[in-house]
């Protein structure tokens, strides 16, 4: 790949090894999410817009908005290409796109639709794109599936109050691994804290297919928080609250099979 293409978009392949997989031998969806995110950050070097390049400007990512689909989850010892691309920009999102194909079969194994804030590390408020960010944006189209909403517009904006026909909270820790370059929870961990709140009879008998996430709070090194979900058919709602329960950190809407 040339580098004028690698502003465009931005390709690696991974190999699926044993400590990648779940109980089942296929691919965590935590460690998908990782993958994604390192993809991304080999992207942005080239285009001169990774976080230590941001940050000696007081700038940094934070990712608003995911949503991941997941038809075929990789096995171990399969390898998988991922390509990451940037739609045009729009407004204050930055929307960034990941594709996730088995190198041998070329089958489409995950696929996702992502949306980034450049925020001010001073004001902790977005910025709007500079005119070199906007210029790159929209080289390249990966052709994935559209996304289809598992959240309403109202929901993506406001979330959900939950009630007791939801599920006891279930109570975590933000612990060091957790951690992301911007001193937060990593997104991928939010993830894994809600698939963690099932028991351990529920992730025997089912797999996630699907997941949508709003990011809204952080949650800082060695913070209490808590996860709640409702079930509804092979759907689930999500919140991750704060300690008081009070604010909501996230909140999300998944499918399982």
């Amino acid at each position: 790949m040339t580098a004028s293409e690698n502003i465009a978009r931005y390709s690696h392949s991974f190999h699926i090894y044993n400590h990648c997989t779940d109980k089942s031998g296929l691919l965590r969806v935590k460690t998908l999410c990782d993958m994604l995110n390192d993809v991304a950050e080999m992207h942005t070097v080239y285009q001169h817009a990774d976080v230590a390049t941001l940050n000696k400007n007081g700038l940094t990512w934070m990712l608003r908005h995911i949503h991941l689909y997941m038809p075929d989850l990789p096995a171990q010892n399969r390898q998988v290409a991922i390509t990451t691309w940037n739609p045009e920009v729009s407004g204050l999102l930055f929307p960034r796109r990941y594709k996730a194909v088995d190198t041998q079969t070329g089958g489409l194994r995950a696929y996702a639709h992502t949306e980034w804030l450049l925020v001010n590390l001073h004001t902790m408020r977005p910025e709007r794109p500079t005119a070199q960010m906007t210029s790159i944006m929209g080289l390249y189209d990966g052709q994935i599936p559209d996304s289809v909403p598992l959240l309403s517009r109202i929901e993506q904006k406001t979330g959900f109050t939950p009630n007791e026909t939801w599920s006891e909270a279930c109570r975590f820790k933000a612990g060091y691994a957790d951690i992301d370059f911007n001193g937060h929870l990593t997104q991928s961990s939010y993830i894994q804290r809600m698939i963690d709140a099932h028991g351990f009879a529920f992730l025997e008998q089912h797999r996630m297919h699907e997941i949508e996430v709003i990011y809204a709070h952080e949650i800082k090194p060695e913070a209490v928080f808590y996860v709640r979900f409702k079930r509804d058919g092979d759907t689930v709602s999500y919140v991750v609250l704060n300690e008081g329960q009070n604010l909501l950190h996230a909140w999300a809407r998944a499918r399982w099979k």
